[in-house]
């Protein structure tokens, strides 16, 4: 099997082309992979992903066997269990670029439709920091029709593939690394927005609400209804039972909250023990009880003590025409709703 240099070049050429312009990660995959027989004049290829989580390779680009999404290849086992007799997890583990004889059970590797093919190539696809540190992201794997004649062949072959995976293992790596950097911004964008015990918003997004909620209120001429609550003897269950104990209370009455309210209202961890839901429309009363009475459902802290919420309810326009004025309020309306007896709603208005 002879490849000629200028077609080799050509080859990595487009595949680097194909990396420079914007494109998904299959996309680029494909081409590669395409590339890949283009240089060995393999017949198939195949573009292995490593979920190092999990010890498998998933199959990713492809050229030669048909469409992956109608004929779906199965995942690859890659452990030191596996390596014994199977030169697959062999070249992932060993890092090592190889061709090998096929046989029957690898032959599924590039799928039925990879065609007649007595040999594979297996390149990994590794990537290196500026420390030196060498992490596997994939494999290359091709078919080709024929062995290579000898030794220099075969050197010459692998010497393309590795050019292939090189620039393979880039678009992985890349395309991993901007993945992280979405879902690191996606984690600080929750840890700005969300407060950290409870998981509901924070106060930073309620007021941000409270004022979008009263902008659109004010334009429909519709009410606005506003409900604090406050978790009668949080301190006194913390003392008597441990700051541990506060914690899993506050967590099981924001969960009870989250699921007791429709989702057209907003839940938010007010303050210390309290929370706040605004409320499109006049139904504040109705919310705060059916709160109050789910609260009231959960199982007693130890056995003894049960749990308790009071809550104050205020409406747009009646009670204020401001976020402060409301907030105002309804902080008048849980305080008396306090002093008169645990699990008390009072509604101001």
């Amino acid at each position: 099997m002879t490849i000629h240099a200028d077609g080799r070049l050509a080859a990595l050429a487009s595949g680097a082309r194909l990396l420079a312009r914007a494109g998904t990660l299959d996309e680029q995959l494909d081409g590669l992979a395409a590339a890949a027989c283009t240089v060995t004049g393999a017949t198939s290829c195949l573009i292995y992903l490593l979920d190092g989580e999990h010890g498998v390779l998933l199959a990713g680009g492809s050229a030669g066997i048909g469409d992956l999404s109608v004929e779906p290849v199965a995942p690859l086992a890659v452990s030191a269990a596996s390596e014994a007799g199977d030169p697959v997890a062999a070249a992932v583990l060993a890092r090592r670029s190889e061709i090998v004889p096929v046989t029957d059970a690898m032959r599924a590797t590039l799928a039925a439709a990879a065609g007649d093919i007595v040999a594979m190539g297996l390149i990994p696809l590794v990537t290196q920091d500026g420390t030196g540190a060498q992490e596997v992201q994939g494999l290359l794997v091709v078919g080709l029709p024929e062995e290579p004649v000898d030794a220099g062949d075969a050197a010459d072959l692998i010497g393309g593939l590795d050019a292939v995976g090189d620039l393979a293992a880039s678009a992985v790596r890349s395309a991993r690394l901007e993945q992280a950097l979405v879902e690191r911004s996606d984690w600080f964008d929750r840890l700005a927005h969300t407060d950290p015990l409870t998981g509901l918003a924070n106060r930073r997004t309620f007021d941000r609400m409270l004022e979008l909620e009263l902008a659109r209120a004010g334009r429909q001429a519709t009410p606005l209804s506003l409900v604090l609550f406050d978790i009668d003897g949080l301190g006194t269950i913390s003392a008597r039972h441990g700051a541990d104990v506060g914690d899993d209370v506050l967590r099981r009455v924001a969960a009870t909250l989250a699921d007791s309210v429709r989702l057209v209202d907003t839940v938010a961890r007010y303050g210390g023990d309290e929370f706040i839901v605004l409320a499109p429309g006049s139904a504040g009363s109705t919310v705060a009880q059916r709160v109050v009475n789910a609260v009231a459902g959960l199982d007693p802290i130890d056995g003894g003590d049960p749990l308790t919420l009071s809550a104050g309810v205020v409406r747009f326009p009646e009670d204020g025409a401001s976020g402060g004025e409301l907030l105002a309020a309804v902080d008048e309306a849980l305080r008396s709703a306090k002093a008169t007896a645990p699990g008390t709603v009072i509604e101001r208005s």
